[in-house]
């Protein structure tokens, strides 16, 4: 018996060490990315950007072992994903994805990989703000006052020598980059983005991923306006006291009044992960499941226009407490209901739980809570980013499930129809329809698929000052890029959405206005017969009277004499208007007259790409993680000169980066020494010079190791720029 029994246990000792370190000298097969957690993302145009997070690879080999690996991404890639390409979300997700090397291959304390934080981005430009660095000595970490940027088109007066690049800026004074596990969001019509509470160093300095320095809640709003190109903005904004701060709440921003409003729903206060050695004590656990419930029982409201935070409570099937979910917005065709879909998350507390894997919606302004999916326990995941690619489509892109050896289940990325409220398993750019109002909630605040809400307020305002906001109409442009185009020939278009992009009122109308034509211009027909007829008779009148047949001078004059010219102009100039900035202290400054809005502006044509086909072994040995993809197709590239080229693969004790990779996983710091109010009555509360020109000697390569810029030139604007990126497309 106890021979058996000592079988048994060597064999299974053998079962858990090949799981956890494979054979050296077995071959690589396979590799797909399992978890993304705390990434970063945004879209401009018909790309997404990708930056930042922890990257764990599942690398299969000969044997059928199998291994987890994350290198910290020592070689600091930015992916991207062109909306043009189609794709399976069940399939690996890196044979559609591309990537380069972040500020052209720059040394790494320029862009070192920051896991959390958020990107900033209007319809032209993005800037990557806040996060957490690991704990190296191998690189010297960015000032707190720096972050970089990247330009993919211009927009105000034309620069004839612009090409996209990346730039370093400095914040304004009051600002710093110290920050992270805060709310973001951007508003591309009001060239505005938003970065609400999160956590911070007591002395808000700096901090790293592998410490618990940031443990303090931001009590803070951060603002950047872009509305003026290269003379971007930062404020830093406290928040008021009935207004608290919290880690990795959701913030959307949404259509009404004259500069929209945000509103931020949920987060957590004291995040486990932020005391990921030592865990919650007692207290704080209980202080998190006392108030972080609230942050979904009273969502915060905060007008652009007037810079006014406001409560207001929402009834419905309320969501537990979360963080670390993602939302984005869909709002009805009349705009008469704004609804946030809430997807994932976790409660804060338990690393070991397993994630959400619901969605809800939170419909405004009746602020009604409506539970739409009901997912699995197996599916869900936190830490991940969502982005409405279309009106009917959400990506989900990256997150965790529990732990990095356990990947994501439906993969990477997962596409959630706002329409039907059910997950779909794949993405074709040419497959999409307009937003329709689900019947769940129509069933909750009347009206149709179209819109037509007959709930249009809460059961009770909070503050009743919403109620003028929430009345009053979004007058500007939001501009959209959809349909996108695509890749895949193969593709078919689906008949539930006009070719041209018209909305589906567009041919009555249309149709109305020819009708009107017509009728006018049988009217004018009609009077101009009758009008000729007795002119006729008339002048058939005249030559019986006076028997002559010379026409009355009267038929064809207008009074005793007509008009002549008035004084010639001797003036040959053209009239121009100088596009000057109206940008001022107010963060809701307005898109300037030369702002991108309707593509009406010089755009930058991406280069054309041709398929590459990287070289094969390189001399590597058999047990070489190979954390880069196998040739595939290159897509159109957002960054200039882009070129295919290897990547060198290392091993984890080649690489000797100097960053750690905990074994564990992260789900979402914070203390709150008293918990504010959340009732309220009604309240009123009252770069360096931007630098340009790309270097034009770059040929700049980015190393694991170093803290100096080799080849760097400084423009006489000031402004720092990296060239010579270099793309290294994934395999599958």
């Amino acid at each position: 018996m106890w021979f058996l029994l000592e079988t048994v246990l060597t064999v299974l000792a053998v079962v858990v060490d090949r799981t956890a370190a494979c054979s050296d000298w077995e071959t690589q097969i396979n590799i797909s990315m399992c978890n993304w957690q705390e990434l970063r993302a945004n879209v401009i145009r018909d790309i997404i950007y990708l930056d930042g997070g922890e990257l764990w690879f599942q690398q299969g080999f000969s044997d059928g072992c199998v291994n987890y690996n994350n290198d910290g991404n020592a070689d600091g890639y930015i992916y991207y994903l062109n909306l043009s390409t189609s794709f399976n979300t069940s399939s690996n997700f890196m044979t559609v994805l591309s990537n380069s090397t972040v500020a052209g291959g720059a040394a790494t304390d320029i862009a070192p990989n920051y896991i959390d934080g958020y990107m900033f981005a209007n319809d032209d430009e993005f800037y990557l703000y806040g996060g957490m660095l690991r704990l190296t000595n191998s690189t010297q970490s960015p000032s707190g006052d720096e972050v970089i940027g990247y330009e993919a088109y211009q927009y105000g007066p034309y620069r004839e020598s612009f090409t996209p690049g990346w730039y370093e800026e400095t914040l304004s004074t009051g600002v710093t980059r110290y920050i992270t596990n805060g709310a973001g969001a951007s508003a591309p019509s009001e060239n505005l983005g938003f970065y609400f509470s999160g956590m911070r160093a007591p002395d808000w300095g700096p901090f790293t991923f592998d410490g618990m320095e940031s443990n303090t809640t931001a009590n803070t709003l951060i603002t950047v306006d872009m509305s003026v190109m290269r003379d971007e903005k930062w404020y830093n904004t406290s928040l008021p006291d009935y207004i608290p701060g919290r880690a990795n709440a959701g913030l959307v921003w949404v259509p009404v009044a004259e500069s929209g409003v945000l509103v931020a729903i949920g987060g957590v206060v004291d995040p486990v992960e932020m005391w990921q050695d030592t865990g919650l004590s007692t207290n704080q656990t209980e202080l998190s499941e006392s108030v972080s419930p609230t942050f979904m029982e009273t969502v915060s409201v905060y007008d652009v226009n007037t810079k006014t935070w406001y409560l207001q409570n929402t009834t419905g099937d309320t969501p537990p407490q979360l963080t670390q979910f993602c939302v984005v917005l869909a709002s009805a065709p009349d705009g008469s209901s704004h609804n946030i879909y809430l997807y994932g998350g976790y409660n804060g507390i338990d690393y070991e739980a397993d994630p959400s894997d619901d969605v809800y919606i939170l419909s405004l302004p009746s602020f009604q809570w409506i539970k739409a999916y009901n997912g699995t326990s197996t599916h869900g995941r936190s830490g991940h980013q969502c982005i409405k690619v279309y009106p009917d489509q959400m990506l989900a892109v990256g997150g965790v499930h529990v732990g990095p050896t356990n990947c994501l289940e439906g993969g990477i990325i997962v596409n959630f129809n706002l329409n039907t409220l059910l997950f779909q398993d794949d993405y074709n750019p040419t497959q999409w329809s307009d937003y329709q109002v689900p019947d769940l909630v129509i069933a909750q605040i009347g009206g149709n698929s179209s819109g037509g809400a007959t709930t249009t307020a809460p059961s009770s305002w909070t503050n009743t000052s919403l109620a003028k906001i929430f009345d009053t109409s979004y007058n500007k442009t939001i501009t959209t890029y959809w349909p996108y185009g695509t890749s895949d020939t193969t593709t078919t278009s689906t008949s539930d959405h006009k070719s041209d992009g018209l909305p589906h009122w567009a041919a009555a109308v249309i149709g109305v206005v020819c009708g009107l034509v017509v009728v006018a211009l049988l009217v004018w027909f009609w009077f101009y017969r009758r009008r000729r007829h007795q002119r006729r008779v008339a002048e058939a009148e005249a030559v019986k009277e006076t028997g002559t047949t010379e026409q009355p001078k009267w038929m064809y004059g207008s009074g005793p004499m007509a008009p002549g010219p008035g004084p010639k102009s001797t003036s040959t100039a053209v009239e121009t208007v100088a596009n000057e900035s109206t940008a001022d202290d107010s963060v809701a400054t307005a898109a300037t007259p030369g702002t991108v809005e309707s593509g009406g502006g010089v755009l930058y044509e991406m280069h054309d790409s041709s398929p590459a086909e990287l070289p094969g072994d390189y001399g590597m040995p058999f047990r070489t993680p190979i954390l880069s993809p196998q040739p595939s197709p290159m897509l159109d590239s957002p960054f200039p000169g882009d070129q295919p080229s290897p990547v060198s693969p290392q091993t984890p004790a080649e690489s000797d980066s100097g960053q750690s990779s905990r074994p564990g996983h992260r789900r979402s710091p914070s203390s709150l020494s008293t918990v504010p109010s959340l009732s309220i009555d009604n309240v009123v509360t009252s770069r360096t010079t931007y630098f340009h020109e790309a270097f034009d000697t770059g040929n700049m390569q980015r190393t694991r190791h170093g803290s100096e810029i080799s080849e760097a030139s400084v423009s006489s604007e000031g402004r720092e720029r990296f060239g010579n990126e270099t793309i290294h497309e994934l395999n599958e």
